[in-house]
């Protein structure tokens, strides 16, 4: 839309001390640097971050910024920064570069609004990537969770319990199979003075 060939677009890393590059297009022209490089927020790109305004130059290998080019970089006629401003918060920018003509305020403006607009694609992404990570953990608790609901059919006399399949088996069993509990066995103070009659049991055992 502006004419520029070259740019990228990055964003703030999580200490807010360099970009992290999303995406990347050099129009073509050779560029040595390593992309896994880190980009500091230094020259044109801090006065965006400060300001929190599109920013462009238009002699920019002969501006003082052309200083913080690494080495290898690809050259630049010119450059245009604009901000992702979220929540009244610059959390990056959009780069462009080497328009065949001057950038101007027209075009300043215009990617300051594509950058408003990639703002929110990005406020609803990242709540869209939080919104799919809670379901997927509710999917997981859910898949993991075993309760038991309904009426459970029991045996009157023996206490074992029909499944639905139609098969009965111990409520220890049942219990394991259809929830997260672990069962242990022991005796209540009835049945301890029933089996061990001689046997002294306190209120509470």
């Amino acid at each position: 839309m502006t004419g520029a060939v070259a740019g990228y677009v990055a964003l703030l890393n999580e200490n807010g001390s360099e970009n992290e590059v999303l995406f990347l297009e050099a129009g073509g022209l050779p560029c040595s640097v390593d992309e896994n490089l880190p980009m500091p927020i230094r020259g044109l790109r801090a006065t965006v971050y400060e300001t929190g305004k599109a920013a462009y130059e238009n002699e920019f290998m002969n501006s003082d910024w052309v200083s913080f080019m690494p080495r290898g970089h690809v050259a630049l006629r010119n450059v245009m920064f604009a901000p992702l401003n979220l929540e009244g918060r610059t959390v990056g920018l959009i780069g462009m570069a080497n328009k065949p003509s001057d950038f101007t305020d027209a075009d300043a403006e215009m990617a300051t609004v594509f950058g408003d607009l990639a703002a929110v694609a990005l406020m609803h992404s990242r709540n869209l990537d939080q919104l799919n990570e809670k379901n997927a953990m509710l999917e997981k608790t859910l898949a993991e969770l075993k309760t038991l609901q309904g009426l459970i059919p029991m045996c009157a006399n023996c206490k074992s319990v029909r499944d639905d399949q139609g098969f009965w088996s111990q409520v220890e069993t049942y219990l394991s199979d259809h929830t997260n509990a672990m069962v242990s066995h022991s005796l209540c103070p009835q049945c301890v003075r029933r089996l061990y009659p001689g046997l002294a049991v306190d209120a509470g055992t």
